[in-house]
């Protein structure tokens, strides 16, 4: 009987290869067997946490990996698969349920007690391809034809594997042969076997606690049916790439099951210092390793080598096997994977440390495709489109594995963190399962806005009765977050402070009275000293709370060096370039600053580079922000240094913060600048001394309990679908983890398009005419020419213009603006339009774009020019 099918090739011909049942249940069981050797010490301080039979846990997970499958024992299946087809008319997984139903108490002993089925088991079946939620298979309509002889048979092999594999050293398992009913209940009778069952399940979980417990247990059992699953398949399909033999039909193959279980490196403390004597609050933090734990320090003391320590002694002490940094922005998750691959690889140079290193750390968040893309040319010397299918598989893979937390170390987002516990992307229970003999970092974990912070405040309390111990760190940790996190978990240790370091004093503030720009033009006498100060030789920041007026004082700063027979080396950054531009720029500003070591140097930045970069300047100009933003800027600061050693932070009023108060805008909310102000001196500060206006500013600042909680007990285990937590717009996201004040929405910029048409015709030596790239044509009819026009290169001009690498962010106002203005017949200039790309919906925009400043709304007017319909 057959579970995989495989295309390859014999003689440069394609081939069809397949994998037994009992050979897929085999591979499958050999990762199971080094999964539990490895951790089985794991296994058991989870058993006890939920008072749970070890041995049971061990045998469940045996039999029911053994037999998640069985449900592809139809005639239908079977035909289907030796055609080299897959069928959704007959998903296995459901067709397993009433095979299960009648083995129960006869094989399966369950792990939860229950008079009707086994709760943990059944699920995990029943849900190993598809996340479970309520309407889970309710479209099925079709009837299997089971094998009945072939299921019988497949089931009472099952000795014969536990003997085969050694199970036998991690429980006892009696057998008498089964004789299955083979009554089986039709759609209709299964579906409302079902529904009984989560009745069943809601009522079991009916309060928050027991909820939890069962979450945990479900999720943690399931991910270890999913890991054995997934990777006994894709060994199967690498096998076949690179076999040799003739055989068409095979049984087990895999032979390295420990390349699926990898365990945390054995690293040592200095290694992870750099060959530095640890601080005393580092000290602190290791001899007394609290599950959860409070840390203060400013940047630039090695708060991130401390939590690394913790999460490497926490694991030892409570017997956890994986380490989540959950970072506040993607460049953040960038920047630390790098970081640690470097630090736990191993090598000569840098990239084979980083190499050797990716087998430990994974990376996740809504672009790491393209980072573990990026990576993966760096090592190959490719372009995008050289990269072949094999290529793409494996960045895939590794996107994969991040996804779900396969790694020891794993980087992540807060906001992917969030959505793996309420179903919030398909893959969510998996993710999960992986977390719950985790250890957790939240790095800069203060540095949210309020909506974001209460849900946090909210999965603090979930990760404490989980008993997943976590880390909150911050560089301005404020005595309101403090006291919350406290509330809610009094098991919080400390904080632990770097004493030392929030004494130093590395920088002087200046208040000023004027605005460094608006729209009337740029402050001449900031102007001045910039350039003054360039001419020194100094490294200046200048950080503007708009991407509007970053753009417009990177320009005027440019211009005025320029003007002065000065060959600027300006940088600016902001969050509306796209992916593609904003990683050129990132990579240029450290190799300058960091590696090169060169100056001078001019960054102008929004709010983005308070935590993306770890990058250091003597002199930062910058608009009113709440006191802890700007003591994240500060952190840029002549950082690391004990004295300002002429360092000058100068606070310019942001131009909303002296209009009228109706006419006050955001970004930032205007009772907190005016807070900040008031308790702001004209001094050299401290970080402790930042911290205390930090409080005085948040004093009475509340934090109320979202629906983060609510919607988690109600996808305990089926409950809502991942379209309907966070992807579905038309009926609204059930979970809002970020405000929408300021929501972008992801654009390609026409201007990016006809760039990468260029390129492209240039290397392939064509020579088109682009009159047809306009606003007055939709973006089909474009398309539609360039295809008509370049035939069979077009697919491969279509990736390259249709990647999410250029994909760029604008405001969503800006959208419905224009929106709004087309149907109240103001313009006729349509700057947004769609295309479907495989069943995929991409936006392209008019708005003009360059690599230099991002999106350029001034010249919006310019975009529609008169020109020559063209035919197609």
């Amino acid at each position: 009987m057959l579970a995989k099918v495989v295309r390859g090739k014999i003689d440069n011909e394609e081939a069809l290869y397949f994998l037994t049942l009992e050979g897929h249940a085999e591979d499958c069981l050999k990762i199971l067997k080094c999964y539990v050797e490895r951790n089985e010490e794991v296994i058991r301080q989870f058993c006890k946490r939920w008072d749970l039979d070890s041995e049971l846990f061990i045998k469940n997970l045996f039999i029911t990996i053994y037999l998640h499958d069985i449900g592809k024992l139809t005639h239908q299946f079977q035909n289907r698969i030796k055609e080299g087809k897959h069928s959704q008319d007959y998903p296995h997984a459901f067709f397993a349920v009433p095979i299960i139903f009648n083995l129960y108490n006869k094989v399966i002993t369950p792990l939860l007690p229950s008079d009707e089925f086994p709760l943990i088991e059944l699920c995990s079946i029943l849900g190993h391809h598809t996340q479970l939620y309520d309407l889970i298979y309710n479209d099925i309509n079709t009837k299997p034809r089971f094998l009945e002889e072939q299921v019988k048979e497949f089931i009472n092999k099952m000795p014969k594997f536990y003997r085969k594999l050694e199970f036998t050293r991690y429980f006892n398992f009696e057998w008498v042969e089964i004789e299955p009913d083979f009554d089986f209940p039709g759609n209709g009778e299964l579906f409302d076997k079902i529904k009984s069952f989560r009745k069943v399940l809601n009522r079991k979980a009916g309060g928050s606690n027991e909820k939890i417990r069962l979450k945990s247990v479900y999720c943690f059992f399931h991910s270890i049916l999913q890991l054995c699953d997934d990777y006994s398949s894709a060994n199967f399909h690498d096998f076949i790439q690179n076999y040799n033999g003739d055989e068409r039909l095979l049984g087990s193959v895999l032979e390295n099951p420990e390349r699926y279980v990898i365990a945390l490196p054995d690293i040592k403390e200095m290694d992870i210092l750099g060959g530095h004597e640890p601080y005393k609050f580092q000290e602190e933090l290791k001899e007394k390793t609290p599950k959860f734990c409070l840390l203060f320090a400013p940047c630039g003391r090695g708060k991130t080598e401390a939590a690394l320590i913790w999460a490497f002694e926490v694991c030892k002490r409570y017997k956890r096997n994986k380490i989540i940094f959950a970072m506040p922005t993607r460049i953040t998750s960038n920047a630390m994977w790098e970081r640690f691959c470097e630090l736990l690889g191993e090598g000569e140079t840098k990239e084979e440390k980083i190499r050797s290193g990716m087998k430990y750390v994974g990376l996740y968040h809504g672009k790491s495709f393209l980072a573990h893309g990026e990576r993966h040319r760096e090592e190959r010397g490719a372009d995008e489109d050289e990269l072949t299918e094999e290529d793409l598989e494996e960045i895939k893979g590794e996107n994969f594995k991040g996804n779900v937390f396969f790694k020891p170390v794993t980087i992540t987002t807060i906001d992917h963190l969030i959505l793996s516990f309420v179903h919030g992307f398909n893959q969510a229970d998996f993710t999960l399962g992986n977390l719950q003999n985790a250890v957790i970092v939240f790095d800069e974990v203060h540095y949210y806005e309020k909506l974001t912070l209460e849900h946090l405040m909210s999965l603090f309390g979930i990760l404490k009765e989980m008993d997943v111990p976590n880390l909150l760190m911050s560089g301005t940790l404020p005595d309101f977050f403090v006291k919350k996190a406290r509330e809610i978990n009094p098991e919080y240790f400390g904080p632990i402070e770097d004493k030392e370091g929030l004494n130093f004093k590395p920088f002087k503030v200046e208040v000023m009275d004027g605005v460094l720009i608006n729209k009337e033009g740029i402050n001449e006498s900031f102007l001045d000293e910039v350039v003054e100060t360039y001419r020194r030789g100094l490294n200046q920041f200048v950080i503007l709370n708009t991407v509007k007026r970053s753009q417009k004082a990177y320009e005027k700063i440019k211009k005025a060096l320029t003007e002065e027979s000065i060959s600027p080396n300006t940088f600016l950054l902001h969050s509306e370039f796209i992916w593609e531009d904003r990683r050129k720029k990132e990579k240029s500003l450290i190799k300058k600053l960091k590696i090169e070591k060169g100056r001078p140097v001019i960054f102008v930045s929004t709010q983005v580079m308070e935590l993306s970069l770890d990058i250091s300047c003597e002199r930062m100009y910058t608009e009113l922000a709440p006191a802890d933003a700007l003591g994240q800027r500060g952190g840029r600061l002549n950082r690391g240094a004990e004295q300002p050693n002429g360092a000058v932070m100068k606070i310019f009023m942001p131009e909303e913060f002296l209009m009228e108060e109706g006419n006050k805008k955001r970004p930032y909310d205007f009772e907190l600048l005016e807070k900040t102000l008031k308790n702001l001196e004209e001094k050299e500060y401290s970080y402790s001394e930042i911290k205390e206006v930090c409080n005085r500013v948040y004093e009475g600042v509340e934090l109320e309990e979202k629906n983060l909680k609510k919607i988690f007990n109600e996808c305990c285990i089926f409950g809502y679908s991942p379209k309907r937590i966070a992807f579905d717009e038309e009926q609204g996201r059930l979970l809002q983890i970020r405000a929408e004040t300021f929501k972008k929405i992801e654009v390609i910029p026409m201007d990016v398009v006809q760039d990468k048409i260029e390129k492209f015709c240039e290397k392939k030596g064509f020579e088109l005419d682009l009159s047809f790239l306009s606003p007055v044509y939709t973006t089909q009819k474009i398309f539609d020419h360039l295809k008509n026009e370049l035939k069979e290169d077009f697919k491969e001009l279509r990736r390259a213009i249709c990647s999410v690498k250029n994909e760029g962010r604008v405001p969503i106002y800006v959208y419905h603006g224009n929106v709004r203005d087309l149907e109240e017949g103001e313009t006729e200039i349509k700057l947004f339009d769609f295309l479907q790309i495989n069943k995929k919906w991409l936006r392209f925009t008019w708005i003009p774009y360059s690599n230099e400043v991002g999106f350029q709304y001034d010249k919006i007017v310019n975009i529609q020019p008169d020109i020559v319909d063209f035919i197609i």
